[in-house]
């Protein structure tokens, strides 16, 4: 039991640790004092953005998917998965570009109008529906 004592007491002694939760302690408050709230405030600009004109605005865009990277970057150094310390010690994570090429607004308006194409035709159906039923309904009050 006195070797398990001596290695924790060299493991608290060990410059390097109080060094990481220093790091750790200072990222965590930055992500909570700065990037929540940055968070929700992209998220209100780009749905007004997106509200008064129609798409999507392309820099905020890109500046959100650097924005999930980053806390992607900050969340792996806080739970010990990655020793790298996060931006402004290393670099900022880069976008892919291919990651951006789709808008979501333009697929939900293709889904809209799939939608719209199925309740057209269902329309239609019963429509046809209703015509072959209602010569049956006239022969038979007749």
């Amino acid at each position: 039991m006195s070797d398990e004592l001596e290695e924790f007491v060299e493991n608290i002694k060990e410059r390097s640790f109080w060094v990481r939760i220093l790091f750790m302690v200072a990222f965590a408050v930055a992500t909570y004092i700065i990037i929540v709230p940055m968070i929700l405030v992209l998220s209100i600009v780009q749905a007004v953005l997106t509200l008064i004109t129609g798409q999507i605005n392309a820099n905020l865009r890109y500046f959100s998917a650097t924005l999930v990277l980053y806390v992607t970057q900050l969340i792996e150094f806080l739970t010990y998965l990655s020793d790298v310390k996060p931006f402004p010690f290393s670099d900022l994570p880069e976008v892919e570009d291919d990651s951006l090429q789709e808008e979501p607004v333009a697929r939900d308006a293709a889904e809209k109008k799939t939608a719209e194409k199925t309740t057209v035709k269902k329309k239609a159906v019963k429509k046809k529906a209703a015509k072959k039923k209602s010569p049956k309904t006239a022969k038979n009050s007749e």
